[in-house]
Formats: structure tokens, sequence, C-alpha cells
């Protein structure tokens, strides 16, 4: 009698233990835990915004974010100004930060403060350009004219040469950029950029810069690669070719464990 006790409650032991895994398995199959994106910050070139990058193919598993511009405050630093753009981070996940020209200076900066898994700059400089202190108070002085800012925010055959502008597309969002620059930030910016003295690229840097560069000769700069005739808006101008380099670097960088 015993016998046949302990067999029944083996039976049923085994029983009930199917059965748990039975209606268990489909509950655990169902739960899929979604890969997270990797946080991507774009930044902009000087008082320009999000259009810049609007021709650029991203791979979908990348959230990109845009750093929105803010008015300086009165002499502030550029060190200062990067630690105030930093707030618009989410630091409790991993990301990464893009920078276009003086977006990259920035970038820079930025990196001291926080912590980027990858800085990828784009027609921008990863160190301070010498500039002596004459050129530096010349800088100063032109910029205290009350003609610069409206010379400096005009669209016309200097400014597209020297920003690489040679389609109607291309002249049209330069107008429209420099059209919408406040005169103020534009200033101030131009100030910083020259007095930039940074010696050490920050770690985990990736530089893409153009072979026809008017505004930051790829004389003065050393990019990790080359673009053959990428002038300083190739961003937009040669979107396909600086989307494959971008997503490649991008999703080089395991985004969360």
């Amino acid at each position: 009698m015993f016998s046949n006790i302990r067999n029944s409650c083996f039976l049923l032991t085994l029983l009930s233990f199917s059965g748990f895994q039975a209606l268990s398995a489909p509950d655990s199959m169902a739960v899929e835990v979604a890969p997270k994106k990797m946080n991507v910050y774009f930044i902009s070139g000087l008082g320009a915004d999000e259009r810049v990058f609007t021709k650029l193919k991203l791979d979908p598993r990348l959230n990109v974010k845009y750093i929105k511009w803010v008015r300086p405050l009165k002499r502030e630093s550029l060190q200062h100004y990067a630690a105030r753009l930093s707030q618009q981070i989410d630091t409790s996940q991993p990301f990464q930060l893009v920078g276009l020209s003086f977006g990259g200076v920035v970038a820079s900066e930025i990196a001291d403060v926080v912590c980027p898994q990858q800085v990828t700059l784009i027609s921008s400089m990863s160190i301070g350009v010498p500039l002596s202190k004459f050129y530096q108070q010349m800088i100063r002085f032109l910029l205290m004219s009350p003609l610069s800012a409206p010379l400096l925010k005009s669209a016309n055959r200097v400014t597209y040469n020297y920003f690489g502008a040679d389609t109607p597309e291309l002249k049209k969002l330069l107008k429209k950029i420099l059209h919408d620059t406040d005169s103020r930030f534009l200033k101030w910016a131009l100030v910083r950029m020259g007095g930039w003295n940074r010696k050490e690229r920050v770690e985990n840097l990736f530089h893409i810069h153009g072979t026809a560069d008017k505004l930051i000769p790829i004389v003065i700069v050393k990019p990790d690669i080359v673009i053959e005739g990428g002038g300083h808006l190739m961003v937009y101008a040669q979107a396909d070719q600086i989307s494959k380099i971008l997503n490649h670097r991008l999703m080089a960088i395991d985004s969360v464990e």
C-alpha cells in the first residue's frame, strides 16, 4: 500500500512539475527585452542647427539627438559654456558625441565634463591652432565694429567659397543658416574659437576632414580619415559617404551590456 502511495505521490509531483514547465515556458518565451539604442548627440556648426545633418542616413539602431545652442553669458568661457550644454545629455545611459566645425570644439570641451564613449569630429579641430596675440587682438577689434555682424552674416561669393557652397541647394541652406544665426553668439564663438588653446585630443576621438576645407584647412589638422574633395559642408554635400563612415564608427561601440 505504501508503495502505491509513494508511486502516486511521485506521479503527481512529476505531473505538477511538467504542468508548471508547460505554463511558464510560453511566458518566458514571450518576454523579449528589446535592445537599447545608443544615444548619439549631434552638435552643429557655428550657430547652425540640425538642418546641416538632414542628408545623413544613420543606422536606425542609433538614437539621434541634437544639442541646442543657448545664448552665451557675458564674458563666458568656452569651458563654462560647454558645461551648460552638457546638461542636455542623459549621462545615465551610454552615449557618444558628434561635433561639426565649432560644434566639434565644443564637443571636446563637453567630453571633459561628461564621459562619452566616443567623440567624432567632422570638419573641425581636435586641438587649438596657435594664433599670435596680434591676430587674436585683430579678431577682437574687427568683431567690435558695428558693421562686423552684417558682414559676417551676409551670404556672398566669399562666404560661399569658404564654406564650399558650390550648388544652389548648398547656397540656399547656408544663406538660411547665416540669416538665423544670432549675431551676439556668432561674435562670441569666433573669439572663443580663435583663442582655443587645447593641447591634447580627448580620449576615444575620431576625426573626419575634407581636403577642400577652406575654413579649417587640412594642413593645420591631423584627421583620422580624409574625404577627397570634401569642403566644410561635406556633411551635407557628401552625406552618403559621411553616413557610411559614421554608421561604421558609431555602431562599433558596444552600446549597452
